[in-house]
């Protein structure tokens, strides 16, 4: 069984990306730092009306489950796409990894 998955658009200084620790930030440079937020920097994201929102595995804690529900009100609210980061990449038929056009 193979996924395919579509290619996404680039990604664009309105979207955001969430991740449990600023430690992951490194592996996706293409997100600019002031728009990277971590489980603990809700407070940081009031405001904010992202055309789409990528996180990381969050976890099971109670900041993971706030977070959730703050991306579940982006999408709900400001019809933001809340996709998870792996969503950036391509797999094709023969499961071989390509990065997003």
């Amino acid at each position: 069984m193979s996924l395919n998955l579509g290619p996404l658009e680039p990604v664009t200084e309105e979207d955001i990306l969430v991740v449990y620790g600023y430690h992951q930030a490194r592996l996706y440079p293409e997100f600019p730092k002031n728009r990277v937020f971590s489980i603990n920097g809700l407070a940081f994201m009031w405001g904010l009306q992202p055309k789409r929102a990528f996180h990381t595995g969050l976890g099971q804690s109670w900041q993971a489950d706030r977070m959730r529900q703050a991306l579940g009100r982006l999408e709900i609210v400001h019809g933001a796409e809340v996709r998870h980061v792996n969503e950036l990449h391509v797999y094709d038929e023969a499961g071989s990894e390509q990065a997003a056009l």
